[in-house]
């Protein structure tokens, strides 16, 4: 409990261990107190003190306290304390017919005639009609806590502990107790039942308390110790002990890591040491053409926890899947920009396609490089340069994380999703389940959010108490039409870049100027000033090692997966793999898949190190949003059917092809239309990922059409030249997932 300010002035009033005292004098060095006996005291100002906690309600009456008491005051309980000054007021009362004391502090109607001492009525009188009141309330329970009769014996006890022992002396002598609790207890007997407790760590069965003071006693046996304790005591000791450890095996591996992982701040120096992600309901709701109605979709985001830039954003269906946060990956690693130029702002644009953006560098200490020409930068310059105002380039970060802070949710935990940290050498340190807290950076992000989604048509409020009539209808109060996923997402991403990455943040300061208002971008630039370049992946065909893959046969008709063949012509010359070609139990070769874009797959030429596309041969034929849910959902529609189970695959392939023109060309059945909805979504997303990298390709293959197939690994030296491309790794499938037939 922190202390906090109280103004005290001629006529105040001041807790003290006789009961209360009225300031009567108010000097530089302290203050002039009258107690109740009418003895006035000086004390000076460091001997005041008060631990009452800040109410707009009870600030000015809660007084100050003499410290010479108050640590033993307040280590009573609040019951005890509320007791003891009941008390107080009535003894304060029968001896100078004043709650409070003092003819200063009288209350409404005080003096009584009842209890006023000059009227020369005697203090056994007194007392009597003391008790007879007390007893009254109690029966009506009007004095909050009093329940049994007030005998007179006890009204003078309590006069007589008042004048002995003051106010810690009106006490309840039960509450008042002061000796520990565990003190009779011999200390060999409670470490040894501290490290039996301790063997409790989630990796072994939990046990009953008769079991663990059998293992203590046998630990003070073999140790040749007494085994004999107050049994009381120790059963209460053990039971403190099985608290803290926690009562069950999960509990306990939490608390086996708390001060470790989750319960304190990680101490992210530099920018991309920690990434932060997940995903929140999006409190506006989007058009969804295909249920022609309104739908609630998903947000999914990626934090640098240095820094707090908001790495990447994406609008995903209702509910994200584990594809869905790979792609957040492939955006955290890509630094992208946006322009503002008048009235339009674009896109963010990723600034690893060449010719798309000119990144800035700084003038000191710049790669000469990356001076003069238009082209991406294969390392993240040393700053993000923010335009001083609106109009310009704005410069979203591009990190590769070195451990990523997510929680327990499925996707998060998915083999996908592990694979592919793996893969590029991140952690994934998880929050405790069912503590949002241990994300609390990016938890307390989303209700920043709130601040740009209460700006738009679709806003529906946190609950449903704040919801209008008319959200989910074409349009709001404003008659302004509700946005797509598409619009929702890019908007999202203009009030990131120009709002909240311009906001001054409140969880950013810097060591010897805490004053400072920081920016997360002007934070992002102080730290890479300090930290140098930070080498991230900038390939044009980046987005391929962040697919999933799967490994199939090649045959003369092509390769298949989930009853869907694909084929090209560069598939030629791997139609008659040797067994071992690429993996030693049979002749497979890897190919990489979109669960998002099942119309095509792509594999990396074992020769030129090419992304080769292979197309669906019968992709032409269906114009749908061809998902890998979709797919399987189509394959069991189709093996219901009477003989479906025995279809071979050329028929299975065409009742695919038929059940989905059939959902494609009516009207879609109710319990159909938020699944295509949702695989529109998803599909377009993915065809305008891979439609990006293909023109990134295009553009780095004009630039330079002699570069090697895989792009060599640039030196860390600050002098050395470099290409287009950043540093790069040589392909690894990330895990086998068998799928050829």
């Amino acid at each position: 409990m922190r202390e906090n300010r109280v103004v005290l002035h001629a006529g105040a009033m001041v807790m003290t261990d006789d009961g209360t005292a009225l300031v009567v004098h108010v000097d530089r060095a302290g203050v002039e107190l009258r107690d109740v006996r009418g003895e006035v005291s000086w004390v000076e100002w460091p001997d005041l003190r008060t631990t009452q906690p800040i109410d707009n309600e009870h600030v000015q009456q809660e007084p100050a306290v003499l410290r010479s008491f108050s640590d033993v005051w307040h280590r009573i309980d609040d019951d005890a304390r509320t007791e003891a000054l009941h008390r107080l007021g009535v003894v304060q009362e029968l001896t100078t017919g004043y709650r409070h004391g003092h003819r200063e502090l009288a209350l409404p109607g005080e003096p009584s005639d009842l209890f006023d001492p000059a009227l020369g009525t005697s203090l056994t009188e007194r007392c009597r009609r003391m008790s007879e009141r007390l007893t009254h309330e109690a029966r009506n329970s009007r004095t909050g806590g009093l329940s049994d009769p007030v005998a007179i014996r006890t009204v003078h006890r309590w006069l007589s502990n008042w004048e002995s022992g003051g106010l810690l002396g009106l006490v309840d002598g039960r509450r008042a107790k002061s000796t520990e609790r565990f003190a009779t207890l011999p200390l060999a007997w409670r470490q040894a039942a501290h490290d039996v407790v301790a063997e409790l760590d989630g990796d072994v069965s939990t046990v009953n308390q008769r079991e663990i003071h059998r293992r203590i006693k046998v630990a003070l046996k073999q140790a040749d110790l007494p085994t004999d304790a107050p049994q009381r005591a120790a059963s209460q000791y053990v039971s403190h002990l099985m608290r803290s450890q926690g009562a069950t095996t999960r509990a306990q591996r939490s608390n086996k890591i708390r001060g470790v992982s989750g319960t304190q701040s990680y101490p992210a120096m530099v920018p991309g040491q920690m990434v932060a992600i997940d995903v929140t309901r999006s409190d506006a709701m989007v058009w969804c053409p295909v249920r022609g109605g309104a739908c609630s979709v998903e947000i999914i985001s990626a934090m640098d926890v240095a820094t707090r830039v908001i790495l990447a954003l994406r609008v995903v269906p209702m509910s994200a899947d584990s594809h869905d946060a790979s792609m957040l990956m492939y955006d955290v690693m890509r630094p992208f920009s946006q322009v503002v130029d008048g009235t339009e702002v674009s896109d963010w644009a990723w600034a690893g396609v060449p010719e798309q953006i000119e990144f800035y560098t700084d003038d000191a200490g710049a790669d000469p490089s990356c001076s003069g020409i238009e082209v991406s930068c294969p390392r993240t310059c040393r700053r993000a340069n923010t335009v001083p105002g609106l109009q310009g380039t704005h410069s979203v970060p591009g990190v590769q994380p070195s451990a990523v802070r997510a929680d327990h949710g499925s996707i998060f935990v998915s083999r996908v999703f592990r694979d592919l940290l793996n893969r590029f050498g991140i952690d994934l340190p998880l929050s405790r389940t069912r503590r949002p807290v241990d994300n609390g950076i990016l938890e307390r992000y989303h209700e920043t959010l709130q601040r740009g989604l209460q700006q738009l048509p679709g806003f529906k409020g946190r609950n449903p108490s704040q919801r209008g009539r008319k959200v989910g209808l074409a349009g709001s109060h404003r008659d302004e039409p509700l946005l797509t996923a598409q619009e929702l997402e890019k908007w999202l991403r203009q009030w990131i870049a120009l709002e909240y990455h311009r906001t001054p943040h409140s969880g950013l300061r810097v060591p010897g100027a805490e004053g400072i208002d920081l920016r997360p971008i002007e934070m992002f630039d102080a730290l890479l000033q300090l930290t140098g370049r930070m080498h991230v992946p900038q390939r044009p065909d980046l987005i391929y090692d962040f697919l999933p893959v799967r490994w199939g046969t090649v045959r003369a008709g092509g390769v298949e997966f989930t009853d869907l063949v694909y084929d090209c012509e560069e598939l030629d010359e791997f139609r008659q793999n040797p067994v071992g070609a690429f993996r030693a139990q049979d002749a497979a070769m890897p190919f990489m898949y979109d669960p998002h874009e099942a119309t095509r797959i792509w594999f990396r030429h074992p020769a030129t190190g090419r992304v080769i596309e292979v197309p669906w041969r019968k992709a032409h034929m269906v114009d749908a949003p061809l998902t890998e849910v979709l797919v399987n959902e189509l394959r069991s529609l189709a093996a219901r059917r009477p003989g479906g189970a025995r279809l071979n695959r050329k028929v299975a392939e065409d009742e695919i092809i038929a059940e989905l023109g059939t959902l494609m060309d009516g009207v879609l059945p109710k319990q159909w239309r938020a699944r295509v909805g949702a695989a529109r979504q998803r599909f377009e997303s993915a065809k305008r990922d891979h439609t990006e990298a293909q023109v990134a390709m295009t553009v780095a293959d004009a630039i330079r059409p002699t570069a090697p197939a895989v792009p060599p690994i640039a030196d860390a030296g600050e002098g050395d030249s470099f290409s287009i491309w950043a540093e790069s790794w040589p392909y690894t499938p990330p895990s086998d997932h068998d799928g050829d037939a």
